[in-house]
């Protein structure tokens, strides 16, 4: 069966399936994200306590984006033989084991393995739930349903973190998960009656149609050091909370809900910087504010001047991710018909592989180095990709040949 991407006639039904399929893919993503930010302030708690040293809470934290990166291939293949309908039913139904695991064990080994099934069910969730959207809605309006599914992606990660810290302070260590459990089952349900039986199969993309485009060291740099920076401070910043500040899982949950706040306000600004100073500059910006921040939150004391250094940081980290769209365009573009698929499967690749590095780095530092030492590692890794960056951009300016009777606005001569 195959949709017609023209303008759907009256009484097909076709707006209504668009709809459904929006709201299933935004539920989608919403849940996943809420039980991912639940369990930032409450698994390195329930990990320490067990004997979990820091570079064992980095391992859990990575895992989640390893299974992910190993379950997306899995995905999309069976996305294209058999539709979207079966998949997105079996993410959510490895969410909700996943959950439960988190509530009911405390070997730090199954921990390990139910964060690698949540990871494993993210990914399933994530290539069912766009493809669901690229499939219902035609290329016009894609993108604005992209926009909206990934919108309510930033709202979960937003509430996350403080609910499942405050659940865990006010009741009990197993109710943030018990909630995400049901919160799952209630997604599930959704999905079941929402999703057709028949949901069309898109061609997904190839890295292969992208090889050797310009653009792509850059978007790989961008998206990998982007997530790096967010993920970083994900296993150990708690550890630091629980140990000098006497923190519990709910001030550690407001710590990071205030990062969410930030990651939800800081695109709008790097956007309007991208509309003056190219991708590069912009993201090696966000490199050292992020650096700067690092650095602070080493010598930092107290849970809000923290707080607002990991918002720094948030904000720094979003300056760098927001240009990869600006790059993945140009991508995209650079041929016809548009490469989105390819793209967006090498930003998934990149994005995933600094949630993987990041939270081992991370864990190794700090219990080789200390928290303090930790941040100046990240620092110093900013710092490096900031200058990396700002030496691809002056790599790329080239001297333009005057032509005659060609000029720019500004009264430059270009070449062709």
């Amino acid at each position: 069966m195959e949709f017609n991407r023209k303008e759907p006639a009256r009484g097909t039904g076709k707006p209504a399936r668009s709809s459904a399929a929006l709201t299933v893919a935004s539920l989608g993503l919403a849940t996943d994200a809420l039980v991912y930010g639940m369990a930032v302030p409450v698994l390195p708690k329930l990990a320490s306590e067990h004997g979990t040293r820091p570079l064992g809470v980095g391992l859990m934290f990575a895992v989640y984006a390893g299974a992910l990166v190993a379950a997306t291939p899995a995905a999309g293949l069976w996305v294209d033989r058999r539709g979207n309908r079966r998949p997105l039913l079996a993410g959510v139904a490895g969410l909700v084991a996943a959950t439960v695991l988190f509530a009911f064990v405390r070997d730090p080994a199954l921990l390990i393995v139910a964060r690698a099934l949540q990871g494993a069910a993210a990914g399933v969730v994530w290539t069912a739930g766009l493809a669901l959207v690229a499939a219902t809605h035609s290329p016009q309006e894609r993108g604005k349903a992209m926009g909206v599914a990934l919108s309510s992606f930033a709202v979960g990660t937003l509430v996350g973190p403080p609910l499942g810290g405050l659940l865990a302070d006010w009741l009990d260590p197993r109710a943030p998960f018990l909630l995400a459990a049901a919160i799952a089952l209630a997604d599930g349900v959704a999905r079941w009656f929402l999703v057709p039986q028949d949901t069309v199969r898109e061609r997904r993309g190839r890295l292969a149609e992208i090889r050797g485009r310009r653009g792509l060291v850059q978007v790989v740099v961008l998206t990998a050091t982007g997530a790096a920076l967010i993920a970083f401070l994900e296993p150990v910043l708690p550890l630091h909370l629980f140990t000098t500040e006497n923190a519990g899982p709910g001030a550690v949950g407001v710590v990071f809900g205030v990062a969410g706040v930030a990651a939800a306000v800081a695109p709008p600004l790097a956007g309007a910087a991208l509309r003056r100073v190219a991708p590069g500059p912009v993201a090696a910006a966000g490199c050292l504010l992020a650096a700067v921040a690092m650095l602070a939150l080493g010598g930092l004391h107290g849970v809000v001047p923290i707080a607002a250094g990991l918002a720094v940081v948030t904000i720094g980290a979003s300056l760098v991710l927001t240009p990869t769209v600006t790059v993945m365009s140009e991508i995209a573009e650079e041929r016809q018909p548009p490469a989105y698929g390819s793209v967006y499967a090498l930003y998934t690749l990149a994005y995933t592989g600094g949630l993987t590095v990041a939270p081992l780095g991370a864990g190794w530092s700090m219990q080789s180095l200390g928290f303090d030492g930790a941040t100046r590692v990240a620092a110093g890794v900013a710092v490096a990709v900031a200058a990396l960056l700002l030496w691809g951009s002056r790599s790329r300016r080239r001297p333009a040949e005057p032509r005659a009777g060609t000029e720019t606005p500004s009264g430059i001569h270009e070449s062709t």
